[in-house]
């Protein structure tokens, strides 16, 4: 493994100016492989946008000027933001993260007409899934799912699964001995290389603040992990679930299991700081509206990364706004597992964000659901077809 070569990765070919097509790239120390995406500058008298592209995902940011040539761009949902200075047709600035107070430089360099985020040999468009393990060999060993599909681009995309959730939109390049995946949300930033041998796979995964983590799998079409309905337990002593939180207003809101007039509640654990989360509550957000006559509630108890509630209501305030959620958010306290925990102590232990709880019309858990494999992954319709079916079936009476 520590023989992997993937310098010839890093090769960008010869740069042609684009209209305000870009290749950005985000640099971290000690990381030999920058993490790319692609990016549209639009600009005109009076705005300047900038679209951040993965796959099928686009994020849109509108720039606010902040002196000549210089722009901040704040991402809609994350405590995050770009900010970046023009210099002839380049831009250059820094991505940060006001949570992490983490700031890392960022790239954006003109796109030529078919230019590709990563060049590789004889690159083409391929399907594959592997079985993959991080830290194989060590107490810290953890199965996932690495699989990307042909793309419209003439690049491959793709996703990461894992017990936890998923990586999102994936976009790279593939040939018969490697791949190289990559994603930049606003949150998180990665990028997945990997040499192939045979059916077997060795990679590392980089991103910025972090050190790079080593995987290796075989190629598996039919691969799986634990079931998510499975990870989740329930304690012993379980009890009716009741909570008062504060709600986007600041006002407290009370939730007694037992109490409701609802058939089922569907109740997500996670954070405005999660790109998992925010797929899950748009997916929450549709299921609510459909199903909501028939008995069906939904409610989010998020957890940030401050315990200060003059600080988190906002952030969520702003998150259900841009993400239009019709159901109530409330604030749970810190991220840390100690606070979810005081607030569900029916919960042995928290292991991811997302966590989604089924709850009944008396107060009792039927049903969780560990992580949220979204739109990025091929588990998706599965997922969605699955939901809509438990739901037609318990709220048919």
């Amino acid at each position: 493994m520590k023989h992997l070569h993937i310098s010839y990765l890093l090769l960008l070919g010869n740069l042609s100016f684009s209209q305000n097509a870009h290749i950005s790239e985000i640099t971290a120390k000690l990381h030999p492989v920058p993490i790319r995406f692609d990016a549209i500058i639009e600009e005109n008298t009076n705005r300047v946008a900038l679209s951040i592209i993965n796959a099928t995902d686009t994020i849109v940011l509108t720039g606010q000027k902040i002196i000549k040539n210089e722009y901040l761009f704040e991402f809609p949902v994350f405590n995050t933001y770009i900010r970046l200075k023009k210099e002839n047709k380049h831009w250059t600035g820094h991505w940060t993260d006001q949570d992490k107070k983490e700031s890392h430089t960022l790239t954006l360099r003109p796109k030529s007409k078919n230019q590709i985020r990563y060049p590789l040999p004889d690159s083409r468009q391929q399907q594959a899934r592997y079985l993959i393990y991080f830290n194989r060999g060590t107490n810290n060993e953890r199965p996932a799912i690495l699989e990307f599909f042909p793309h419209s681009s003439g690049q491959v995309k793709g996703s990461v699964l894992t017990t936890a959730g998923d990586y999102r939109f994936l976009q790279g390049s593939a040939n018969g001995d490697s791949v190289i995946l990559s994603t930049f949300d606003g949150k998180f930033a990665y990028v997945f290389a990997a040499q192939l041998m045979g059916d077997s796979l060795y990679g590392i995964q980089y991103s910025p603040g972090g050190p790079p983590r080593e995987f290796s799998g075989i190629r598996d079409d039919n691969a799986q992990l634990p079931d998510p309905e499975s990870l989740t337990k329930i304690a012993k002593e379980e009890t009716t679930v009741r909570f008062t939180l504060p709600d986007t207003d600041g006002r407290n809101v009370e939730f007694i299991g037992d109490q409701q007039s609802h058939k089922v509640t569907l109740i997500t654990i996670g954070g405005s700081w999660c790109p998992n989360c925010m797929d899950e509550a748009r997916f929450l957000n549709q299921i609510y509206n459909e199903y909501r006559s028939r008995g069906l509630h939904v409610i989010g108890v998020y957890f940030e990364y401050t315990d200060q509630m003059n600080i988190a209501i906002p952030l969520l305030r702003r998150m259900k706004e841009q993400l239009k959620l019709d159901f109530p958010i409330l604030y749970g306290g810190s991220v840390r597992r100690q606070a979810a925990a005081k607030v569900f102590p029916q919960i042995e232990k928290i292991l991811a964000y997302p966590t989604l709880i089924a709850i009944d019309s008396k107060g009792q858990i039927i049903k969780t659901y560990t992580g949220f494999y979204g739109p990025g992954t091929s588990l998706f319709r599965e997922y969605e077809a699955a939901m809509k079916n438990w739901l037609d079936n318990l709220l048919s009476d």
